[in-house]
């Protein structure tokens, strides 16, 4: 490795951020500006570079790297579906003789690969580590590995250098961070291993401090702009500010948890309010519970929040660790945001091992039904360093590891209820659907604020959709899951039999009227055989019938043996069980599919012998080709 510095008596780190020069996702200049914002690992690293050095930064999404850039030093941040591009400058730099440093969560994850491609690399959370490789370079003693001993404090933090992006390249350079780490242990992310599983918070006032002096730089630079342009881009650009186009319209809170703390929340939204911007966050979904919290948050200026929603199934939720979000509290929950002005961002992931091909249409409608502005959909990646990947490793499940289709964009390992490709296929679909010109209207007509830079948002990523991911398509079983779920009130409440295989805290007289529905879930068996029925709350004969005839429109439509589990249902009338023996009815689907009733003997044995049962394989607990 060389140390040897340039001609020049400064010397000149150069900060890579990677983007595959093939990479089909690859934004154009007006999708960046309409959604995209930078990350902040690399600014944040040049603002811990000593004053002494001559930084530049390069985002191979914005700009292209020649390789010829001069320089003494490089460092380089990887995210893992960055890796190989990264090993490649790397790669470029060392055979001209520089030094390179790499960082980041991949290379914290995967050292030892890392290491082969490069000089050195930092291990965790930078800005400790940083000052002393610098150090260490300038005395030629610079070590392989440099591993974080303990979190950085965020007090007296460094501003990152947002200054050094390239201008006119993002939706906006204000971004910045109040927190750190995440408490909660979601099993597919990377931020709690990564950045610990407390929070840390900048203090308000160094937050505050470090917004105005980049509020006042971004409008100089605008300023500066609208005065050197001509008449008609000065007013082109007074137009863009005006509807809220322009970049530095909104400051971006990039951290993973920003509203971990209320009462940090509560100092810091206040403090704000003085500052008359527009700002985003990440945050989680309950937030939406607190109304006074959400409604500090819009008077703030708070117009758009990132929900990590993840999945409209509390199974799929329960799986990955995220039980914290409640699907049934969703829908009340971005109404209250939308009730304050504020824009619901929702990211979906498609994939878990409860997800089948039900999943996508299920999760479309419930997000068009809701209107939200955006979504943000990605298949299920088991990512170096998380739970996930420990465990599919284990299960021998992930299939591929070219680190390039760890983007959320290509499925990596064997789907438990679908094929990867119709996980696949069902992640294109939804991407199309979403953002079709029927689900536009419908999500952004009851927009009344900020409605032109929402719409500009839809639009190009639409554009972005359709140049670079097939329509996609959901197989015929997808829908026929779909149609068997339902939620059926119950009307009929007398001679209520409680199902003996379910325990009841209070006795029937005492269940409320939200009991009284019946809710019917449906999924594919794990051994892909049959389709299985979950009954839950109270079975009558009006809800019986009409799980009848769901029952045989599913068999004629997926021609697959179907299972019916009683185990959950709290009650179910006489009458129900005797519908649910009708012979018409059994002779009507034997035809096209098995027909079996799991749990119902244990469950309601006593009526079963008054009524009898005409076809003791009904009982089976499984289906023949299970």
């Amino acid at each position: 490795m060389s140390t040897r510095p340039s001609t020049d008596t400064r010397r000149k780190l150069l900060l890579l951020d990677p983007y595959p020069r093939n990479n089909p996702y690859r934004m154009t200049a007006k999708e960046r500006r309409a959604f995209w914002f930078p990350k902040l690992s690399l600014p944040v690293i040049a603002g811990y570079t000593p004053p002494d050095w001559d930084v530049t930064l390069i985002d191979e999404a914005v700009e292209e790297i020649t390789g010829e850039e001069p320089c003494d030093l490089v460092g380089i941040s990887i995210m893992t579906c960055y890796a190989p591009r990264a090993y490649e400058l790397a790669a470029i730099f060392r055979k001209r003789g520089k030094t390179v440093v790499l960082g980041g969560v991949h290379p914290t994850y995967c050292p030892e690969e890392a290491l082969q491609n490069c000089d050195a690399i930092v291990c965790g959370e930078a800005e400790d580590l940083w000052p002393q490789v610098i150090e260490d370079f300038e005395k030629g003693t610079l070590r392989r590995m440099y591993r974080m001993d303990q979190f950085p404090s965020l007090e007296q933090y460094r501003s990152p250098r947002v200054e050094l992006l390239s201008p006119d390249s993002y939706m906006t350079r204000h971004c910045t961070f109040t927190t750190r780490g995440c408490h909660f242990d979601c099993e597919f992310c990377s931020v709690s291993p990564f950045n610990g599983k407390t929070t840390r918070r900048r203090p308000v006032p160094e937050v505050i401090e470090e917004m105005k002096k980049v509020k006042e730089w971004i409008r100089s630079e605008v300023v500066e702009r609208m005065t050197k342009d001509s008449l008609f881009g000065a007013m082109k650009t007074a137009g863009r500010i005006w509807v809220g186009l322009e970049e530095g319209s909104i400051v971006a809170f990039v951290d993973d948890l920003h509203n971990s703390h209320r009462a940090y929340c509560r100092e810091l939204w206040s403090a704000m309010k003085s500052l008359n911007i527009k700002w985003g966050c990440q945050s989680t979904m309950f937030l939406g519970d607190d109304r006074e919290l959400v409604k500090l948050a819009a008077d703030s200026g708070c117009v758009s929040v990132f929900v990590g929603l993840e999945s409209v199934s509390a199974d799929s939720l329960d799986e990955t660790n995220k039980n914290f979000n409640q699907v049934r509290k969703f829908e009340d929950q971005i109404k209250m945001f939308h009730d304050h002005g504020i824009m619901v961002n929702p990211g979906m992931v498609f994939g878990f091992d409860n997800d089948d091909e039900s999943v996508f249409e299920t999760a479309i409608d419930f997000l068009v039904r809701n209107r939200v502005e955006l979504a943000y959909f990605n298949v299920l990646t088991p990512l170096p360093g998380t739970a996930l990947y420990e465990r599919y490793e284990r299960e021998g499940r992930i299939f591929d590891k070219d680190w390039s289709k760890y983007d959320g964009k290509h499925v990596v390992f064997q789907p438990r209820r679908m094929s990867p490709e119709q996980l696949l296929e069902g992640f294109f679909w939804a991407n199309h659907q979403f953002y079709s010109w029927p689900s536009i209207w419908r999500r952004l007509s009851h927009t009344g604020q900020r409605l032109i830079p929402r719409l500009d948002m839809n639009w190009e990523f639409r554009k972005l959709i359709k140049r670079t991911s097939p329509p996609g398509s959901l197989s015929p079983v997808a829908k026929v899951i779909k149609n068997l779920q339902t939620k059926l009130p119950t009307f009929d409440t007398n001679q209520l039999i409680p199902n003996a295989l379910y325990s009841l805290k209070q006795n029937v007289q005492a269940v409320g009227q939200q009991e009284l529905f019946l809710n019917i879930r449906a999924r594919r068996h794990d051994a892909f055989a049959a389709l299985f029925i979950e009954l839950e709350g109270t079975l009558d004969d009006l809800n019986a019938k009409e799980l009848l005839e769901r029952i045989k429109k599913a068999a004629k439509d997926a021609r697959m043996d179907i299972v019916v589990n009683f185990e959950h249902l709290r009650q179910a009338t006489p009458k129900a069980i005797q519908t649910l023996m009708d012979g018409e009815f059994l002779r009507s689907v034997k035809p096209y599919a098995n027909l079996r009733y799991r749990k119902l003997k244990e469950a309601f044995q006593s009526t079963l012998q008054e009524i009898g049962v005409s076809d003791p394989g009904l009982l089976e607990e499984t289906p023949k080709n299970a």
